[in-house]
């Protein structure tokens, strides 16, 4: 089934506002096109915001490589954050940051985990089983983040989306929150189940 998206907003220009006395005298041709020819512009402009939109079931997000090390390895069973996602939205595509001097991460876009569509824990919510890190602590309240997404399920890219990748096809940046995902990037790794084993190796 195809992911519901969003098309890109559009950009408009300075709005000049004629007065009812402007008007040429005689027979001057009108401007105005035609219902035909707009009908045709807004067919193609929709045509080509479909194909270049947002998917709104997928977000990109910045994840630290010891927070995702323990998502991969299944002893964190949630992702906090301080944000709410809207409904709908079921695959976290992590971005792995560059870490730091002991911890280095790779700067790509290496894993996408999936989470229920509508299931947003808040702190005293989290189920007790199974355990993970960090729930008992975003339960007590002791964490920044307010809200907590179950992961059900874990794939890491075969081929990981660099940053310089991410700019130059996607017009993407390393994400300081989150962003929806692009659709072609969305085709290009997750998109049909066919051949997907191929893009992505599953983890759990």
């Amino acid at each position: 089934m195809a992911p519901r998206t969003s098309p890109k907003p559009a950009v408009s220009g300075k709005q000049t506002t004629l007065g009812p006395h402007l008007i040429r005298s005689g027979s001057a041709k009108s401007t105005t096109p035609s219902a035909g020819a707009t009908a045709r512009k807004q067919r193609s402009a929709a045509a080509q915001d479909a194909s270049d939109g947002r998917v709104e079931t997928d977000v990109v997000l910045a994840i630290l490589p010891v927070h995702l090390r323990n998502i991969a390895s299944r002893q964190k069973n949630h992702e906090y954050r301080k944000y709410r996602l809207q409904d709908g939205v079921e695959r976290l595509w992590f971005y792995e940051t560059r870490g730091t001097k002991e911890d280095p991460g790779r700067a790509a876009i290496t894993h996408i985990a999936t989470i229920p569509p509508t299931t947003r824990h808040t702190p005293g919510n989290v189920p007790e089983e199974p355990e993970g890190i960090g729930n008992a602590d975003f339960n007590a309240g002791l964490k920044v983040s307010k809200y907590g997404y179950p992961i059900l399920g874990m794939h890491e890219l075969v081929k990981p989306v660099t940053l310089e990748e991410m700019k130059t096809s996607w017009g993407l940046s390393a994400p300081m929150g989150w962003s929806y995902v692009r659709r072609g990037l969305w085709e290009s790794q997750w998109g049909d189940e066919e051949g997907r084993e191929e893009r992505l190796k599953r983890l759990f």
